[in-house]
């Protein structure tokens, strides 16, 4: 789809005009809005739900949890402008709008977003470490080590923040029309219509990300090696809840390798003229982070009983399994039927 006859150009300049609403809705904007507005509201609620799982269970109380609150906490921040400001705006096109609002919008959910694209990379590696070298674990990733790694990655993030606005002409601000963050032309004889730190920017994730996936399929590899050649570590219980943590963390990193393929090609410039980029690179971000939080729940069934889930149990009832119990009385064989519903 083309965004063609989506913009009223004018001779006069006007900065943020990108930023602004068309002034009328279409079919698409309240769709797109409504998604925006619907999965950053889930993604908000699932990512308080994992915080509270994490505090009540002892099994999140090490190094991974931890660096798991951080990026939830992350993901969170992210989402608050999508709520507030990004899926109102996309549903009712507003016209005459603040710039700085939308440059607002963008800067707290990329601070955010960044934090926990980052963090990423920690959570894989504590997995790779926790598979591949447990009796280094505890060592490796150690109180003082995991505190370090969390306050590193927010000052990262606050950094590269801070370069968006001190490098000449690299702002960003939410655009209701393109249903992306966009790109701010400086003047109007500014060639260029895209934010060079943000092309980096974007790529840059793409690679940390990759590298991210690297970790995990080294993991992958040394689970697959311990479950063929170590019978009896693999049934350990710790084996298998690291597994199951593995499983958390490679299920995210699939989600946002695609997203960021998206965010690659769309790279926040009106130039894609692709508009389903900018809905694509925009809305499978915020899935990714509420898929991120839903698989805390999913992989783990110490989470699934303090909710009070079952998964097993309601499959159990849906195959009607039936136990027999045999007793023998006075030389008679009895069988008892007993359904386990």
């Amino acid at each position: 789809m083309s965004h063609e006859g989506l913009v009223n150009e004018t001779d006069e300049f006007q900065y943020g005009s990108e930023l602004q609403g068309r002034g009328y809705m279409t079919r698409t904007d309240t769709l797109v809005g409504l998604s925006i507005w619907i999965l950053a509201t889930a993604a908000v609620m699932v990512g308080f739900l994992n915080l509270y799982v994490i505090k009540k269970l002892s099994i999140f109380h090490n190094s991974f949890g931890v660096l798991w609150v951080s990026r939830t906490i992350g993901e969170i921040g992210a989402n608050l402008p999508n709520i507030f400001y990004a899926g109102p705006v996309t549903i009712f096109q507003p016209k005459d709008i603040d710039p700085t609002a939308g440059i607002v919008a963008w800067t707290v959910a990329f601070f955010f977003a960044f934090e926990s694209c980052i963090m990423v990379q920690s959570v894989s590696a504590n997995r790779m470490i926790a598979v591949c070298w447990p009796l280094k674990y505890e060592h490796i990733f150690s109180q003082r080590l995991t505190k370090t790694l969390i306050l590193i990655t927010w000052f990262s993030a606050a950094f590269i923040i801070a370069l968006y606005y001190i490098v000449p002409c690299s702002l960003l601000g939410y655009s209701p029309r393109y249903h992306e963050f966009l790109f701010i032309k400086c003047s109007a004889d500014y060639d260029r219509d895209y934010s060079l730190f943000a092309t980096v920017g974007n790529r840059g994730c793409f690679a940390m990300c990759s590298c991210a996936l690297i970790m995990d399929i080294t993991t992958l590899v040394k689970i697959l090696q311990i479950k063929f050649k170590n019978k009896a570590a693999a049934r350990e219980s710790t084996f298998k809840r690291n597994v199951r943590f593995f499983a958390q963390t490679a299920f995210q990193n699939i989600t946002m390798m695609g997203t960021l393929v998206f965010q690659v090609l769309a790279n926040n410039s009106k130039e894609s003229d692709r508009e389903e980029y900018f809905i694509l690179a925009y809305d499978t971000l915020i899935l990714t982070h509420l898929n991120n939080g839903l698989a805390l729940i999913l992989f783990n069934p110490e989470v699934h009983e303090f909710l009070g889930i079952n998964f097993w149990r309601l499959k159990k009832k849906r195959s009607g399994l039936i136990s027999c119990s045999t007793t023998v009385t006075s030389g008679t064989l009895t069988i008892t039927a007993k359904n386990d519903n």
